[in-house]
């Protein structure tokens, strides 16, 4: 499921409201001199991310995972784990294949991709 940028800031503030919500963002440079943006919402008990997939950004709600944290989108195209601070990527195209950002590592704030 994609979603407009300002249909995500109207749902930021009920997402904020929840008890105890966190909200921070996380940019991450992979070998393939790809790099991803991720942010994360941490209200209560409920955990969700946003990733930028293909210039729309991606809801994605938190899921099992063995270790690390793991979300997903509605359809399951997006996914994204992250444990400490490394990160993969996966999505899937329409034709089924699945593009996959592994060894993902997060930037240091303020820093440049490439």
């Amino acid at each position: 499921m994609r979603i407009a940028l300002p249909a995500l800031l109207l749902c930021l503030p009920a997402m904020a409201a929840h008890a105890e919500s966190k909200t921070f963002t996380r940019t991450y440079a992979c070998p393939n001199d790809m790099a991803f943006q991720a942010a994360f919402i941490n209200a209560g008990d409920e955990s969700f991310a946003v990733v930028t997939s293909d210039g729309h950004l991606v809801p994605l709600t938190i899921a099992v995972s063995g270790s690390g944290a793991r979300y997903v989108s509605a359809d399951g195209a997006v996914e994204l784990w992250t444990k400490g601070p490394a990160a993969t990527l996966g999505v899937r195209g329409e034709n089924g294949d699945v593009m996959q950002t592994e060894e993902c590592r997060e930037m240091e704030p303020g820093t440049l991709p490439g």
